[in-house]
This record gives structure tokens, C-alpha cells and sequence, in this order.
């Protein structure tokens, strides 16, 4: 999915999860009405404590979520709710108090040589729910290293209140929100971040970062459900910024702006001297300097540096550059403009001509006769030229000590602040109603069809950087913030699922629409159509099903992207495949053994037009009651350098995980 910028959320978010259960098993535990309380900041920590007395959320344990999904992830049967009529959910009677947890750990061992790295990663969740006639109380801890480390806020992964209105539910809180009828991957599904840090190893629903939400639900007397869902902030997806999995676009985009001022520097080096040069000079200052010395002899020659840009090759000068780079350089040329040479004639005469034998002063007759000729005025050019050249290269010198700076402030810039949102002050402030988000959904059935139309109004998740602003910043010893942003974008959708015959189809459409409709702000994404497509069918031989499905996007005014790039800007839209389209044909193969007690899939990604894939196969076996043993394992294919995965082509690996739950 996704050209250029889409790598870090389009092609993550389009990879399935490892650690997961087969569809078929659990295909409808997702639907439900789990929303959260609004948590500003700085209380979130503070909650910790409390909550964990309470527990957490049930985890989320299927390979795909269900395909028919149009409400939130913890809706079912464990919770309280029973499976909802068309008329709204049903609630059962009395007061219920649930709690449970599971412990794991992951060793992970690196198989590449060029990677050299085994991992042990404990990982701790722990889930709680209290239940009554009308209203609802859960939440969810995630316990672990990294949680305690570097995103404390997430150790809330999940604190829901919920009430039950009639056909109404209305419920607020930290939650994560899924629409859409993909299963594990989603082009309207967008309320909520993903966590990349690990790749897409985690389950899909574990890698959702919780958003604080408002979220309302109305279910009609017909098949009919109308959803309103609102927050305040939002959280950006988070990237991996050390370790196997870092992308490259947020380190190309810094390293863009490094280039250009590398290139201005190199070139400011390579060209000036060619036109400001002693030789050249003489020969360009021979006429107006005689010119000057014919009649009286004045106090001073001045040389007007603009006189002499003007007479430059501008144009062979700039020629084969690009507009960054050439912007820096009539810059350059501006500054030079601005200065002055101004010479005394006595300074000339002192430093050109000797004493008189017997110690007079020279007449002003005889130094007329000495300057207006030869070798004295090739002399006397060629000063001048010197005092010109040594002007240049100082105003050189001051330019190119601010590039350098400007590199290293550019240079400074810790993108880890890209993935601690919250906690520092480099980006704009998400925890503001300007990053709100909201959206409308609107889902039926009619026969074997269910469909929904939806919209939503909020920001992409993946920063764009502005590389010309964040190069004229840094020359301008600015606040570089303003280079980094997240795009405003409305989204019109659609889906579409249908069971028929064996099989069971299932569609995403939807129209991504930004402020730049013709495509000709790099520094924007462009509008695009992107696309699920795919079906599963359960193959009558042992307990196999199998699961195909397309990611796709198109990228709208693509040929403004190209020439973009051809100019030497860095576009957000901009992918290595060079193609307006990104598809990604997922599939997806799993059984069953040993009355379920043994689980086996493959998964398998291929990147169309970037002509890459990756293998992913797992094998789950229940030792005894709630004690799991799980062996899973990777391989990513690159074809070359351009391949959206090549920066991970040797992130091959296999894992032993141990589960217990309780």
C-alpha cells in the first residue's frame, strides 16, 4: 500500500500477525461495544495502580479479526453481552465480576549473520471486567519491559465505561475502535495508531495503540446501526528508530535535507572559483580600470560586485543542479552582490610601484604617465583582482559556515521524538482539538450482503516532512517543527461482505482526500484510492482454510509525483517502484490438528510491484489446559535495493514462545 510515505503505515499495517489462532475459531468474538474513559495525559500513569487492582480487557487472540467487524474489539459473549440481534445487543441479568491474564515469553533468535541478535522478551497482561443490567466496566493492563521504559502511558492499554440505553449504547474511555470487514488488514480503520516498533509481529489487535474515545451506537428495530465515534487527540503510529526494524523514509527525509546542503557546499566549492578567479578578473576589470585612471587620477577605484554578477554564466553556473541546491546558490550569489571593493589609489601605488632612487614623492604628472600604461595596469588589475577574489571567498566562507551549521542542527534532530509523542515538545502538540478525529458509520444487511458506508476527518499517522522548510529553518537557525506534520485527510468509504456458496467474501473501498488535489506539494500527500479485496473458504479436507486477500492503493496524480522527484524534491508519494499503484496479495493458509489442540498456518506477503514477500509460518500446540507452546518464524525477500523491504532483507528469524494463561 501506500508509494513513498505509506511504507512505515500502508505496507506494516498490511502484514499479518504471528502469534495468533485461527480464523474459523474465533471468528466472531470481536463485535461489541468496548469504549473508554477520556484520560488527559498527565493522569494516565496515576490511573496504573487502581486499575490494576481491577485487571484488564480480554486479549485478543485470533489470526484475523472478524470479517464482518463493524463495532469495537471486546464485544461478545465474555464480557457480558451476549451476540447482538438486529435489534440491539441483549444483556444479561445480575452483577458479574471476571478477571484474567496470561504470561508469556518470546526468544527470538536472529538467523542472519550480518544481524547477530537473540531476544527474550516477558510479556505480562492482566484483564478485568464488571458487568451489570445496564452498565459495563473494563480494563486492560500491559505489563512489560519496553511499556515501562518508553511508552508508560500504555501500560492503560484499554479502561472502557459502557451503558446500555435501550437500543443505545453509549461508551467512553481509552479504546481501540475497528471498522471495516478486512480481516487483520484495513483501508477504514483508522481511528487508531499502530505500534511498528516490532515489526508486525504482534496481533493485529495488540499492535492498536488505545485512543482516548467517545463513541455512540445506535441498533435499529431493522438491520440497520448507526455509529458516531469522536476523540479528542490523536496518537501518531510509532516506528521502530533502532534496532532490525527501522524504516528508511523518516531517515531519508533527514538525510535529504543533508544532502542538499552537502551538494550546495560541494558545488559552492566546485563553481565560485571558476568564475571568481584572479585571471578572469584582470582580464573582465582591464577596460573600466584603465578607463578610471585615464584623466585625473582619483582617491579610489570602487568595483561593484553586483556589476560583475551580472556579467556571469548564471546559467552554467546552475546548470544540472537541483532547485534546492540552486536556491542556496543564488543566495550565495545575492550576498556577493551586496559587497563593495573599495581600493585607494595610494594603496595601489605603494604596494605596485618602488621608491624614486633619490626619496622624492612621484608628481602627480609622472604617476599619470606611469598608470596609463604597461606593465603598471596588468599590475594593478591583477591587485584588484586579488582584493576581489579574497572578498569572494570570505563571503563563501561566512555561507558555508552556515550550511554547516544548519547540517549539524539538521543533523541533531532525534527522530525518536517522532514515536514519544506526548512526552517532549519537538511536534506540534497532538494533545489538541486541532488533531481531534471524527466519524460517522452507517452499516446494514439486506439478504446474504452486509455493507456500510462511512466518513472520518482526522490526520495521517505517518509525519510528513517538508525537507525545504526544514533546510531554510535550519539556515535561518529557526525551530525546525514547523517542517514536521501530519496531513489533514477525509475519508469516504465503503464495504462490502457477502457469504456465498463456500465462500466468504469480504471489501473495503475508500477515497482518502487531502488539501492537495493537483498533487504539487511534495511535502503533502497526494489523494488517493485504496482498496481491500479478498475472500476465505474452509477447505473440506482436514480442518483447512484458506484466506486471499489484495491490498491495494492508487495514488492520484502520480506524474506530478515523478516530476517532483525529477526535480529533486523529496515527495511524501514518492516509491521506489516508480508506479502509481502499491499492491500487496496476502494469503494466508491454516489447519487444525488433534481436536484443536494443534494449530498450523503460513502466511505469505508479496509486494507486486516492488516484487518482494515475506513468509511467516507458525505452529501452536496446547501442552496441557491454559500452558501453550508456540514456534514461529520469518523470512523476508528483497529482489534489490529498491524493494519496499530491502532495508529488512535479512531480518530473518525464528521464535519459541511460552504462554500460560489464567
Amino acid at each position: 500500500m501506500i508509494p513513498g510515505r505509506k511504507l512505515l503505515l500502508g505496507t506494516l499495517r498490511s502484514l499479518y500477525s504471528l502469534h495468533s489462532y485461527r480464523y474459523h475459531n474465533t471468528r466472531g468474538k470481536r463485535e461489541g461495544w468496548k469504549l473508554n474513559m477520556i484520560l488527559k495525559k498527565k493522569f494516565l500513569t496515576a490511573m496504573v495502580l487502581p486499575v490494576a487492582l481491577t485487571g484488564m480487557l480480554f486479549a485478543q487472540d485470533s489470526f484475523f479479526d472478524d470479517a464482518g467487524n463493524t463495532g469495537t474489539v471486546a464485544e461478545g459473549t465474555e464480557t457480558g453481552v451476549q451476540e447482538r440481534s438486529d435489534s440491539g445487543p441483549v444483556r444479561e441479568t445480575g452483577k458479574t465480576v471476571e478477571w484474567h491474564g496470561f504470561a508469556k515469553l518470546d526468544a527470538r533468535l536472529w538467523v542472519h549473520p550480518d544481524v547477530k541478535r537473540a531476544d527474550a522478551i516477558p510479556v505480562f497482561g492482566l484483564t478485568v471486567s464488571h458487568s451489570g443490567a445496564k452498565t459495563e466496566l473494563s480494563a486492560s493492563l500491559k505489563l512489560n519491559m519496553r511499556t515501562f521504559k518508553d511508552y508508560p502511558l500504555d501500560l492503560l492499554d484499554e479502561l472502557t465505561m459502557r451503558a446500555y440505553l435501550g437500543d443505545c449504547v453509549l461508551s467512553a474511555g481509552k479504546m481501540k475502535l475497528v471498522w471495516g470487514r478486512g480481516d487483520m488488514i484495513h483501508v477504514l480503520d483508522v481511528f487508531n495508531a499502530n505500534d511498528l516498533t516490532d515489526f508486525t509481529i504482534p496481533a493485529y489487535i495488540d499492535r492498536r495503540i488505545g485512543e482516548p474515545m467517545v463513541h455512540f451506537a445506535y441498533n435499529a428495530p431493522f438491520p440497520l446501526r448507526l455509529e458516531l465515534a469522536w476523540t479528542p487527540s490523536m496518537t501518531p503510529d510509532r516506528i521502530a528508530l533502532s534496532g532490525p526494524w527501522v524504516p528508511t523514509q523518516l531517515q531519508a527525509a533527514k538525510q535529504k535535507a543533508k544532502n542538499y546542503i552537502f551538494d550546495t557546499i560541494s558545488i559552492a566549492d566546485k563553481k565560485m572559483p571558476e568564475f571568481f578567479n584572479e585571471a578572469l578578473l584582470q582580464k573582465t576589470l582591464h577596460d573600466p580600470i584603465a578607463q578610471a585612471l585615464d584623466g585625473k587620477i582619483p582617491d579610489s577605484i570602487t568595483i561593484d560586485m553586483k556589476d560583475l554578477i551580472g556579467k556571469l554564466d548564471k546559467e552554467a553556473l546552475l546548470q544540472g543542479i537541483n532547485f534546492l541546491v540552486k536556491s542556496q546558490i543564488e543566495k550565495l550569489l545575492e550576498n556577493l552582490e551586496k559587497q563593495k571593493v573599495t581600493i585607494q589609489t595610494t594603496e595601489i601605488v605603494k604596494k605596485l610601484l618602488k621608491p624614486k632612487p633619490d626619496g622624492t614623492e612621484y608628481t602627480e604628472a609622472e604617476l599619470k604617465a606611469i598608470m596609463k600604461g604597461e606593465p603598471f595596469l596588468t599590475q594593478a588589475t591583477s591587485f584588484i583582482a586579488k582584493t576581489i577574489t579574497e572578498t569572494a571567498r570570505k563571503t563563501q566562507g561566512e555561507f558555508i559556515a552556515t550550511l554547516q551549521k544548519a547540517d549539524a542542527v539538521i543533523g541533531s534532530v532525534n527522530l525518536d521524538e517522532f514515536t514519544k509523542i506526548g512526552m517532549n515538545a519537538f511536534l506540534p502538540d497532538m494533545y489538541n482539538i486541532k488533531y481531534g478525529q471524527y466519524g460517522v458509520r452507517l452499516s446494514g444487511s439486506a439478504g446474504p450482503v452486509d455493507m456500510a458506508g462511512q466518513y472520518y476527518f482526522g490526520h495521517y499517522k505517518t509525519p510528513s516532512i517538508d525537507v525545504d522548510t526544514m533546510v531554510a529553518n535550519a539556515l535561518a537557525g529557526k525551530s525546525l517543527a514547523d517542517c514536521i506534520h501530519y496531513d489533514p485527510v477525509h475519508i469516504f468509504g465503503i464495504d462490502l461482505g457477502a457469504a456465498i456458496a463456500m465462500f466468504n467474501f469480504k471489501s473495503e473501498l475508500a477515497y482518502y482526500m487531502t488539501y492537495d488535489f493537483k498533487g504539487t506539494d511534495p511535502a503533502v500527500h497526494n489523494n488517493s484510492i485504496q482498496w481491500v479485496l479478498g475472500f476465505d473458504v474452509d477447505i473440506p479436507l482436514n480442518n483447512i482454510n484458506v484466506n486471499i486477500q489484495n491490498l491495494g492503493a492508487w495514488t492520484l496524480g502520480f506524474n506530478q509525483v515523478k516530476e517532483n522527484n525529477g526535480n529533486g524534491k523529496f515527495d511524501m508519494d514518492w516509491n521506489t517502484a516508480e508506479k502509481a499503484t502499491n499492491n500487496k496479495l496476502i494469503v494466508n493458509i491454516s489447519d487444525s490438528w488433534l481436536h484443536e489442540n494443534l494449530t498450523d498456518s503460513v502466511t505469505c506477503i508479496w509486494g507486486i510491484e516492488h516484487n518482494d514477500f515475506v513468509v511467516m509460518p507458525k505452529l501452536r500446540y496446547r501442552i496441557k489446559d491454559e500452558l501453550y507452546v508456540e514456534g514461529t518464524g520469518a523470512y523476508i525477500y528483497a529482489a534489490n535495493a529498491k524493494s519496499e523491504f530491502s532495508n529488512w532483507k535479512n531480518n530473518h528469524f525464528i521464535q519459541a514462545s511460552l504462554e500460560y494463561r489464567f
